[in-house]
């Protein structure tokens, strides 16, 4: 099997054919942006979607936050979580929103992408937090954890028939899948995932993230948020597909080196994603509703 050029100009016309983010979302952004912005504005912004403002309290409340009925109002949620917390649950409320599965399979598989994504969230919060990042960095990590596989879900969504003959012809040659992808679509997800974010005006690092959380990594270049990522998506991987046949490579030595955890501190991390994962399954419900 090799590239059909007609699926990656497909594909690429497909991203850019994606709906704009709500307008909403682009000011949120915007305003979070900016160290001067306050409570009530943001506050002010969600609320003129009534549909996304009672999403994001639904979301807000449930076990993933530990916080169940204890938020009633959009202010009080800020308050609680952050602005840049609401920031990323308003923006990855809105990506999802804008991929919709079609049928049965499409369903149980992009819940399986969505548990990865927070469990990748989940494991950036740690690890960066581990390795002494500011907050800013942190909640940099966060979204792009949310975010990274973004691509991914595109593909499924609106590929789907073309993206399952990617993960068989993956797990019968037992190769990586963006070996597979770069094959057969002539693109891989992150490379999609960043035309998607390119597209949206997304925050340049976000742009970096999605694009680049699969590498390659230079060994003379240490990029903390990159890293952070990376490690966390590949301690995740094992949600997708539900098959052990596509190999998953450790990551290179540069980050590893960087990220100096013992097998114990590993195991210790492992522990905790799952058990935000399954805190998630319930997450998951609430914004596919």
């Amino acid at each position: 099997m090799t590239t059909n050029p007609f699926v990656k100009s497909s594909i690429e016309k497909s991203v850019q054919d994606l709906p704009a983010l709500p307008n909403v979302v682009t000011r949120i952004l915007k305003e979070t942006e900016d160290p001067e912005s306050c409570t009530q504005t943001i506050e002010r912004m969600i609320g003129t979607e009534p549909a996304l403002a009672s999403k994001v309290l639904r979301v807000v409340n449930s076990a993933y936050y530990g916080l169940s009925g204890q938020v009633t109002s959009l202010g009080q949620a800020i308050v609680i979580l952050g602005l840049q917390q609401i920031r990323n649950l308003v923006l990855s409320v809105s990506a999802f929103g804008t991929l919709k599965a079609k049928t049965p399979n499409q369903i149980d598989t992009m819940e399986q992408f969505w548990l990865h994504s927070f469990g990748t969230a989940a494991a950036t919060q740690i690890i960066s937090t581990k390795k002494g990042l500011t907050l800013d960095e942190c909640e940099s990590a966060c979204v792009g954890g949310l975010l990274h596989d973004i691509g991914r879900l595109f593909l499924f969504a609106n590929f789907g028939q073309t993206y399952t003959q990617v993960i068989r012809h993956a797990e019968q040659k037992k190769l990586e899948m963006e070996v597979v992808e770069k094959r057969l679509l002539g693109l891989t997800h992150s490379e999609v995932g960043r035309q998607m974010a390119i597209h949206w005006k997304l925050p340049k690092t976000l742009v970096h993230l999605i694009g680049g959380h699969e590498g390659p990594f230079s060994p003379e270049v240490v990029d903390p948020l990159l890293f952070t990522l990376h490690v966390a998506d590949w301690l995740t991987k094992g949600l997708y597909f539900g098959t052990d046949e596509i190999p998953t490579k450790t990551p290179p030595a540069v980050v590893m080196d960087w990220l100096n955890f013992s097998p114990e501190q590993l195991d210790w991390l492992e522990t905790e994603v799952e058990a935000k994962v399954d805190e998630a399954r319930q997450l998951y419900g609430l914004m596919a509703a």
